[in-house]
């Protein structure tokens, strides 16, 4: 990869902080020098105008390159560290749900227990004593059913429907 996709986070970052600092000091000159048109005399409109205009372009800046960087940070994670949790996975599935730009970063699958991690915890607790044999047998039957759920199923074609091979074959008796 290339220096810029190395470090965009490290780009963005500086760029949110410059374009940030930037719009701080046009407001505060901007200030200053409404108070200094004020004091003096001279035309209020232009300078408030020129002033304000420049503050919202900056900061509007700001504003993208700050969801640029927390998009950026989003996508980038890994989460290897944070455990994962059902009811995490189910409140971001109902953000993703209200704001669709999010399903984008997978979030809530990232979040979301494997079969794997639920099996681990099932057995865990089985160990630990918190289940009884039957509970233990009959929650693992239901993860198993569940996995089995998820497994997309392959469709056939139906005995009327023809392959794209057949097509072509038709095409060239024609």
């Amino acid at each position: 990869m290339s220096f810029l996709a190395d470090n965009r986070h490290w780009l963005l970052f500086a760029a949110t902080v410059l374009s940030g600092l930037g719009t701080v000091g046009v407001a505060v000159t901007g200030v200053l020098a409404t108070v200094s048109v004020l004091v003096t005399g001279g035309s209020l409109v232009l300078t408030v105008g020129g002033f304000l205009l420049a503050t919202l372009v900056l900061g509007g800046l700001t504003l993208v390159f700050a969801a640029a960087l927390l998009s950026t940070l989003a996508s980038r994670a890994s989460l290897p560290s944070v455990p994962r949790s059902q009811r995490a996975a189910n409140v971001l599935h109902g953000l993703e749900a209200a704001v669709p730009p999010l399903r984008r970063l997978g979030l809530a699958d990232r979040l979301e227990p494997t079969v794997e991690d639920r099996r681990a915890a099932l057995k865990a607790r089985y160990v630990e004593g918190d289940l009884s044999e039957h509970q233990f047998e009959a929650a693992l039957h239901d993860l198993l059913d569940e996995e089995e759920r998820r497994v997309p199923e392959v469709e056939s074609l139906d005995a009327d429907e023809t392959t794209p091979t057949d097509r072509e074959r038709e095409l060239e008796r024609e």
